[in-house]
């Protein structure tokens, strides 16, 4: 469910900043394979990872991890 989550996220952000999946894997510090992982939900990224994606990605984790966007004002 997790992965769904992530990989829904971040091919949304890719998409929004027009960005290729190899770009979006450099943007993230995730190598290509290990973002379409993700998409496909068969990689396994530890907490390190998802937090650093979340950092990159300026999404908050609760938003890239559940797919629920935070609504700060």
């Amino acid at each position: 469910m997790i992965l769904r989550n992530m990989a829904m996220v971040m091919e949304r952000e890719r998409e929004k900043r027009e960005l290729t999946k190899k770009e979006m894997a450099r943007l993230c510090e995730i190598t290509s394979p290990f973002y379409f992982g993700i998409l496909n939900a068969t990689a396994n990224p530890s907490l390190q990872v998802i937090t650093r994606i979340s950092t990159n990605l300026k999404v908050p984790l609760q938003e890239l991890m559940m797919g629920i966007k935070s609504s700060d004002g």
